[in-house]
């Protein structure tokens, strides 16, 4: 993957800059283990060992809230047959009208790609997933994974390329993550009830135990705890770069990229899912989302 300070560098090159910290914070600083029946551990102050057995899988949590910002990890994730896991890497508040933003990157049999599937969640409502089959192997090294979010829009970038947005249309009908702080998250799990090619496919436990690995943890967000907090860091000022009126939307050429991808690479679209939603698409399937 090169040095991973070039990598931020590029990151929403033209239109979104991530801000690049002279002194970066790491796992071991920011987040904890919330579960580790799988063995997971810090392997060194940056990089994280999550690991994945019959007993259980683990995942970590950011100390921390947040309130807009960008969030990447580099993950690498397991190599030969892992269908049935999954890895993630999602940003979430708690409580039954929580908003949340996901990446998880589903298993499948040595040989068939993984699935990044995509979702958001807000005020407790979902079922906006899309789907991608990747254009690397990410088993076999670091990619990086960036969740970009602020006032007017979410972003989901793989190495620097975005691959999705949520806008906010400032609309009841449809709702946007802009009053709750989020965790970070990152775990690694058993879902072969749903995670490989529907089910049919489950997890074979001999392999065992899987791992996902990350390093170089980058938290450029504004720290937010609580509800307190969410008007400082809606403030438009220096100091809250995601404010600024070049972030509100995508480039001309991040868009050209976005749509390239996308036609080449999506594999499912909630939006023209007309038997899932029998016609009756969530609202802002009708309106421009870039």
């Amino acid at each position: 993957m090169g040095n991973h300070r070039t990598i931020l560098i590029a990151l929403f090159a033209s239109a979104i800059a991530v801000q690049i910290c002279s002194v970066c914070a790491t796992f071991s600083d920011e987040t904890v283990f919330y579960w580790s029946a799988g063995g997971g551990r810090y392997t060194a102050p940056d990089n994280v060992y999550l690991g994945l057995n019959k007993t259980g899988g683990s995942g970590i949590k950011s100390k921390s809230g947040y309130m807009y910002g960008s969030i990447t990890v580099g993950i690498k994730l397991p190599s030969g047959n892992s269908a049935g896991t999954v890895t993630t890497f999602y940003l979430s508040s708690d409580g039954d009208t929580h908003d949340e933003v996901d990446f998880e990157f589903l298993g499948n049999v040595t040989g068939e790609p993984y699935t990044i599937h995509t979702n958001i969640y807000t005020q407790g409502f979902g079922k906006r997933e899309q789907q991608f089959k990747p254009w690397f192997n990410p088993a076999d090294g670091y990619h990086y994974y960036t969740i970009f979010w602020n006032l007017y829009q979410v972003v989901w970038l793989v190495d620097g390329k975005p691959i999705r947005v949520f806008r906010n249309y400032h609309d009841s009908e449809i709702n946007y993550p802009d009053s709750q702080p989020m965790h970070a998250y990152s775990s690694f799990w058993n879902a072969d009830d749903w995670a490989t090619q529907g089910g049919r496919v489950k997890t074979d436990w001999t392999l065992a135990p899987f791992k996902a690995q990350l390093q170089n943890y980058k938290a450029d967000a504004c720290y937010c705890s609580d509800k307190s907090c969410v008007a400082r860091c809606s403030e438009k000022k220096p100091t809250n770069w995601w404010t600024k009126q070049k972030y509100f939307k995508l480039s001309s050429s991040q868009n050209e990229e976005m749509n390239r991808i996308r036609r080449e690479c999506m594999i499912y679209n909630y939006c023209t899912d007309s038997p899932r939603f029998n016609g009756d698409f969530p609202k802002e399937c009708s309106l421009t989302q870039y």
